[in-house]
């Protein structure tokens, strides 16, 4: 490499895969009065009034919160007051499911339901979620698939669980707002849905995760989609509040990694759960990808700061010569790095796929440059320090 060429390695940009809903067709009919749910027990009747007479035609979350929580003060009256306002105001949206559409960040999930006032079961839950982040409550969003009757519906489906004095409710705000009768949605609020127990919940709704039961015996797809629900009645150890307090310390990639041995560990009796994996799995390569991807720009600038000082000629020589040969082995180390976190990494996702080859070839060309310079270095090292200014001139 001739000493007055600059020579500078492009940084990689890394590629970031966002939760995508795909606005599928969730099943919207009415449960039959036989599956009764044990519901926090309160008078809604002021707050559903303070709710009713608020504006339809709000448009920010923060908006929505505030004007709906005005007053009120437990956490239980304000989650209602959010869930009733939703499930009245937000309607159903056959035709989004139908067109396939996604959405690929929550900010644009609720950004678009505010603009039509419309979604599907992640709108509901992502809006009545934030919603409550604003109120100061605690709340989830929770991914899984339901039952009504008995059977286990086509697609997955999204609702959400508060947190009041440690216990934790589940809310459906998408099953309240109305119910499909044939091809056709039908805007009737069916007030079944708010503040019921994990116990009563898991009946019809079943979480990919299993920690998200909320049940310290939880149950597994087998039994959920078999209607075995005896193991409710027996007591176990599980401690799920502890899996939820380690889960929400962890970074995406480990909370990734272990929610699906969780799911794993329930079964994989079904396509929707197969399917959740698999997508969990697409994040989990992407996000080691990008890991790789963050050790190999590393290395991308410390070899780009060798280059830099090797045009100024490593400073008029006053750099030490261990100075410049720790330069480059953090280069090789970081590079050694990257490569290792690349080399087995593997997607069906096409697109991902080409961006670690490219990424391998790459960290070959930059390896190959590295071993070019290590040969100058060697040869620099070995020369009488008078006579090295002579070697940027080859």
């Amino acid at each position: 490499m001739d000493g007055n060429t600059l020579f500078y390695f492009l940084a990689f940009v890394k590629q970031i895969i966002i939760k995508v809903y795909k606005m599928k067709k969730i099943i919207l009919a009415l449960l039959l009065a036989t599956n009764s749910f044990f519901i926090f027990s309160a008078d809604y009747t002021k707050v559903d009034k303070l709710a009713a007479d608020a504006p339809n035609n709000l448009k920010s979350v923060e908006e929505i919160s505030v004007r709906l929580t005005k007053g009120l003060t437990s956490p239980v009256e304000k989650a209602r007051a959010i869930y009733y306002w939703i499930s009245h105001n937000i309607r159903y949206n056959i035709k989004l499911y139908e067109s396939n559409k996604s959405i690929t960040s929550t900010d644009d999930l609720i950004s678009e339901t505010l603009k039509s006032y419309q979604g599907v079961c992640a709108n509901y839950a992502e809006l009545f979620n934030a919603c409550c982040k604003v109120a100061g409550i605690e709340s989830y969003v929770i991914n899984g698939y339901t039952k009504t009757d008995g059977k286990i519906a086509g697609i997955g489906h999204a609702w959400n669980a508060i947190r009041v004095d440690g216990k934790f409710w589940l809310i459906d705000a998408t099953w309240a707002s109305g119910h499909q009768e044939n091809t056709k949605y039908v805007h009737q609020f069916d007030d079944r849905y708010f503040m019921i127990s994990p116990d009563e919940f898991i009946k019809t709704h079943m979480p990919f995760d299993p920690i998200w039961q909320f049940l310290n015996n939880p149950l597994n797809n087998k039994e959920f989609e078999s209607n075995d629900f005896s193991k409710l009645k027996v007591a176990s150890n599980y401690n799920f509040n502890d899996s939820i307090k380690v889960q929400s310390e962890l970074s995406q990639l480990d909370k990734l990694i272990r929610e699906n041995k969780r799911i794993s560990k329930c079964g994989t009796t079904n396509n929707l759960v197969r399917e959740s994996m698999s997508y969990n799995q697409l994040n989990i390569t992407n996000l080691k990808h990008n890991l790789a991807i963050d050790t190999y720009n590393q290395s991308v600038e410390l070899f780009n700061s060798y280059i830099l000082a090797k045009n100024k000629q490593f400073n008029g020589l006053s750099m030490t010569d261990d100075e410049i040969m720790n330069l480059l082995a953090n280069t090789n180390k970081k590079l050694d790095e990257a490569e290792k976190m690349n080399q087995f990494l593997n997607s069906d996702n096409a697109d991902l796929n080409k961006n670690i080859e490219q990424m391998s070839v790459s960290i070959k060309e930059l390896r190959n440059n590295l071993n070019t310079e290590d040969v100058f270095m060697q040869k620099y090292l070995k020369t009488w320090k008078p006579f090295r200014i002579f070697l940027f001139y080859r």
